[in-house]
């Protein structure tokens, strides 16, 4: 599709309730077939690394890591020509984290990433997701 042309990582952002002070938040990247998404720690001279920057959240704290759903691939990069990591489909990374003031309770994450292809490479990119609860 043209979408996926456009945007060959795409994120989605949600969190689930576990206890009223607590919650999991989960950063999902959607990667297209053929793109892939660099790991979470890249050498100096290699590709800008996967990161979450929660310094925008109210109301909350990290209670743990984040955690990606499965392990990367792990291999020399044709384009860097080093051996780097990289998620080669969905990848979904989630935190644990402690409601502090359920009033103003909001996540939200700045996420800098690169992905490539076997062709090219998208620019060192960040996206920012913003999730609230439902008021009543």
């Amino acid at each position: 599709t043209a979408m996926a042309q456009e945007r060959p990582i795409r994120w989605r952002l949600a969190v689930s309730r576990v206890a009223p002070d607590s919650a999991v938040v989960t950063v999902r990247a959607i990667v297209a077939p053929g793109w892939h998404l660099y790991g979470t720690e890249m050498p100096a001279d290699g590709p800008r690394p996967t990161t979450f920057d929660f310094s925008g959240s109210e109301g909350v704290e990290p209670a743990g890591e984040m955690t990606p759903d499965r392990a990367p691939v792990e291999g020399t990069d044709e384009m860097f020509g080093a051996p780097l990591s990289w998620w080669d489909a969905p990848v979904a990374f989630a935190m644990p984290v402690r409601i502090t003031a359920p009033e103003a309770f909001t996540v939200k994450v700045t996420v800098g990433f690169m992905g490539c292809n076997d062709v090219t490479c998208l620019p060192p990119s960040t996206q920012t997701l913003t999730y609230r609860p439902a008021t009543d």
